[in-house]
């Protein structure tokens, strides 16, 4: 009889092993993906921050070729 409850322990902590090996590469997962994201984020927020500051630079240079504003 003991042998058997060795058994079946062994199976249960073999079971628990692989199920927490498996959540552990899901969780892996999310955390690539979410990393990617973040960085994908980051740098539109810098090339958009690029985008405006080189806009606001070109109308510095260029004031005379800009129209005039009619609405106001």
């Amino acid at each position: 009889m003991a042998k058997k409850r060795n058994q079946v322990q062994q199976n249960v902590t073999r079971t628990a092993k692989t199920i927490k090996d498996g959540a552990d590469a899901a969780f892996d997962a999310v955390q690539g993906a979410t990393e990617a994201v973040e960085s994908a984020a980051m740098n539109t927020v810098d090339k958009t921050a690029d985008a405006i500051n080189k806009a606001a630079d070109d109308d510095k240079e260029d004031e005379s070729d800009r129209p005039v504003n009619t609405f106001f």
